[in-house]
C-alpha cells in the first residue's frame, strides 16, 4: 500500500477491554515501525476504550452502539473521513464486519475469514483460532502494511513496543496509593485475587468455594496479605469470599483505579477475565484459570502471565459451543490443590 505513513487507519472494535488490551502491543508496533500513521478505532463498549484513552498511538476514539439511529448516525459521520484503510479487530463474524465495511468509504478495506471469502474487500488474512488475539491482529495489519514475521517481531519486541499496554493519569496512580495506605498495604506484597469476570461469561468461573480454600492455604503458606478485587459482575460473590476468608477487598471501583492497584501487586489470580490482561500491562506475574475458553487464543499477551487448565479432552469447548451445556468438568475437577501447587511454583 503506497503512501500508508501520512494516512489514516479506521479499527473497528466490538470486543470487551481483554481483547482490546490484546491488541495494544499490534498498535504500538505499527506506530513504531509507521509513526507518521494515524491509528483511530472505533469502539461498541465504550469500557473497551478505557486501556487507552489519552494513549499516545491512538489518534482518536470514536463510540457508537447497536441500536440503528446510533449506527446510521456513525456511519453517516464516518464517511465523511478520508481512510486510508478500515479494518475490524480479529475475532468478529466475518459477515458482520464485511456487510459493515462495504457502507464505509475508505481506500481499503481488511478483512477476516474463516471459510469463505467475503467480495469487495481489498486484503484478507485467515482466522486461526489456535493461536492468540495478538498475532490473529497483527496478521490483518501485516496484509497490508510492511511488517516484518510474526518471529522477527517477537525477535525485537523490545524495539517494536510489542506490549500490552493500558493508560494510568496520576489520579489513578494517587488513588491506588491511598487505597493501600489506608488498608495498610503500602510496600507489601500483595496476592490479589479476581474471582468472577462478565456475567454473561458465568461459565468461566471457578466454584467460589474452590477461591475459599485456596485463599486459606495462601494464608497459611505465606505472609502476604490477600485482596480480592470484585467488579459489578460479581459483587456478592466478592463480599462472601472477603467476609469468610478475613482478606481485604476493593470494590467496584472504577476500572482505571483498579487497574492501578493491580500494577502495585505481587502476584495475581485470576479467572478468564480481562483483569488478567490488565495485570500483563503492569509485567504483574500472574496465573489464569482457564476452563471451557482456548488458552492459546485468550491468554494473557506476557511471559509473566501463567495459565492452569485440568487436562481433559473436551476443553477447550469454546469455538465449538459458544454457551457451553456441559457439566463444565473443566473447572469442577480443577481442584484448590491443584492451584495452589501451581501457585507455589511461581511463588517460590
Amino acid at each position: 500500500m503506497k503512501d500508508i505513513a501520512e494516512n489514516k487507519i479506521l479499527i473497528i472494535h466490538t470486543w470487551g477491554i481483554g481483547d482490546m488490551i490484546m491488541l495494544t502491543p499490534v498498535l504500538q508496533a505499527v506506530k513504531t515501525l509507521y509513526p507518521l500513521l494515524e491509528l483511530e478505532i472505533l469502539f461498541f463498549p465504550k469500557s473497551a476504550a478505557i486501556p487507552v484513552n489519552n494513549a499516545p498511538f491512538v489518534s482518536k476514539i470514536h463510540f457508537t452502539g447497536w441500536k440503528t439511529n446510533l449506527l446510521l448516525h456513525t456511519l453517516f459521520q464516518l464517511r465523511k473521513e478520508k481512510y486510508k484503510a478500515v479494518l475490524f479487530s480479529s475475532g468478529v463474524t466475518p459477515w458482520k464486519s464485511w456487510l459493515f465495511m462495504l457502507l464505509l468509504k475508505a481506500e481499503n478495506k481488511i478483512g477476516e475469514y474463516k471459510k469463505i471469502r467475503y467480495p469487495g474487500l481489498s486484503y484478507y488474512t485467515q482466522y486461526k483460532p489456535n493461536r492468540s488475539r495478538t498475532q490473529n491482529n497483527y496478521a490483518l495489519f501485516q496484509s497490508f502494511l510492511n511488517l516484518p514475521s510474526w518471529d522477527e517481531a517477537m525477535a525485537n519486541q523490545k524495539e517494536l513496543n510489542l506490549y500490552t499496554y493500558f493508560h494510568l493519569t496520576e489520579e489513578n496512580q494517587q488513588w491506588a496509593e491511598n487505597f493501600l495506605a489506608e488498608n495498610n498495604l503500602t510496600g507489601k506484597k500483595i496476592i490479589g485475587i479476581h474471582p468472577g469476570c462478565m456475567a454473561k461469561n458465568k461459565y468461566k468461573r471457578w466454584n467460589k468455594e474452590y477461591f475459599i480454600a485456596l485463599i486459606e492455604k495462601l494464608k497459611r503458606q505465606y505472609d502476604y496479605p490477600v485482596l480480592i478485587i470484585a467488579g459489578p459482575d460479581e459483587l456478592e460473590v466478592g463480599k462472601e469470599i472477603q467476609a469468610r476468608t478475613n482478606t481485604l477487598l476493593l470494590l467496584n471501583a472504577p476500572l482505571a483505579n483498579v487497574a492501578a492497584v493491580i500494577s502495585r501487586l505481587h502476584f495475581f489470580i485470576n479467572t478468564d477475565s480481562g483483569l488478567g490482561h490488565i495485570a500483563s500491562c503492569f509485567g504483574i506475574k500472574g496465573l489464569t484459570i482457564f476452563g471451557p475458553a482456548n488458552e492459546l487464543q485468550t491468554a494473557p499477551f506476557s511471559k509473566k502471565s501463567f495459565i492452569i487448565r485440568y487436562p481433559i479432552s473436551c476443553a477447550p469447548c469454546r469455538e465449538k459451543t459458544k454457551k457451553p451445556k456441559c457439566t463444565l468438568d473443566c473447572l469442577i475437577k480443577l481442584t484448590p490443590e491443584m492451584v495452589f501447587k501451581r501457585v507455589q511454583e511461581l511463588l517460590d
